[in-house]
């Protein structure tokens, strides 16, 4: 591949940032064992994943497609590489939507940006639960400041534009050290609402990466909230925050919210991607306060195909399944 080539997809020509080189090398860092294949119209990053049963290909985000016509080529690919590494099924997430028979009729159209799930099944494809989630809120980001902030609700922005009245200060880092201060916040919000937070070393080696950036609100030097994002092409992706919740009333975790979209606007990005939503209109679901707060902002549902598996070895595929709902309910017992 060529230089110019690999520049266009670190600049998000087409497909998911966890699709480009960048996430890569972060993945690398992880440890993680990481093919690159691609062809006209498409290109994968995968990640050799293994199990007590055998390995399978994972395609976080994944393969990255110009149309819908391009998957079954990629297909075609990633079974070569399967096979050289003992695979025993793929697991891809597109990011062009799925929907069911009849929800849309160009299906004459082979370049559509979207499939059914007729023409998945009829790969080989099994829908699965899903990894990396299916729906998204996005901010489509204006050309000017004020036009941002004329689609929020009028008390965020005041409390936004008082921040210095309240001692309040943000600023930004990519210090990986500095990590342990989001990670810190995100332990003290998962004990008071129950979630695994994120290892802080995954965080680190973000940071490290080169493409993240830690957002911190602090009080009197004292952080109050922090969040981290990634940027990559046009695009702003929000991907971890959390509040100290002993000072719920400052309110500051929305604040530093605007202050990253205004950012990402000056910036020259387009969108504002607030990774992962809930379609679930279900109050106990684990993702609906999140998911009603990220709404809250002026934006759009964008929809993915969810994650789907292409058995090639029918048996042990059959029994990691069996294995892993088993695993579920061994966790949700204790």
């Amino acid at each position: 591949m060529s230089a110019a080539a690999k520049s266009n997809l670190d600049n998000g020509d087409f497909g998911h940032f966890l699709q480009s080189h960048t996430w890569e090398a972060y993945e690398q860092l992880e440890g993680e064992k990481t093919f690159w294949l691609e062809d006209d119209g498409w290109h994968a990053l995968v990640l050799l994943k293994s199990t007590p049963l055998g390995n399978y290909l994972y395609l976080p985000y994944g393969p990255a497609l110009q149309d819908a016509s391009r998957l079954t080529p990629a297909l075609s690919q990633l079974r070569e590489l399967a096979s050289k590494h003992g695979a025993i099924f793929i697991r891809i997430e597109p990011t062009l939507p799925c929907y069911n028979k009849g929800e849309k009729c160009d299906n004459t159209n082979a370049n559509r940006s979207y499939f059914t799930t007729d023409e998945l099944k009829k790969l080989g494809l099994k829908k699965s639960h899903d990894i990396d989630p299916a729906n998204t809120w996005v901010i489509d980001l204006p050309d000017a400041a004020e036009k941002v902030l004329d689609k929020m609700e009028k008390d965020r922005v005041r409390r936004w534009r008082n921040l210095s009245k309240k001692g309040i200060k943000i600023r930004t880092s990519k210090d990986p050290e500095e990590i342990m201060i989001l990670s810190d916040l995100l332990k003290k919000l998962s004990s008071e609402r129950q979630f695994n937070p994120q290892d802080e070393n995954h965080l680190k080696n973000q940071l490290k990466a080169g493409f993240a950036t830690l957002y911190i609100a602090e009080l009197k030097n004292k952080p109050v909230a922090a969040s981290l994002v990634y940027d990559y092409g046009d695009t702003r992706f929000a991907v971890h925050a959390a509040d100290d919740p002993t000072h719920h009333n400052l309110r500051a975790g929305v604040s530093l919210t605007i202050q990253k979209i205004l950012d990402a606007q000056a910036a020259g990005k387009k969108y504002y991607d607030f990774w992962g939503i809930t379609t679930s209109s279900n109050p106990k679901h684990p993702w609906y306060g999140f998911t009603k707060y990220k709404k809250s902002y002026a934006g759009r549902q964008v929809d993915y195909a969810g994650t789907w598996d292409l058995p090639l070895n029918g048996t042990k595929y059959a029994i990691y399944q069996v294995l892993r709902k088993l695993n579920r309910i061994r966790r949700r017992a204790n």
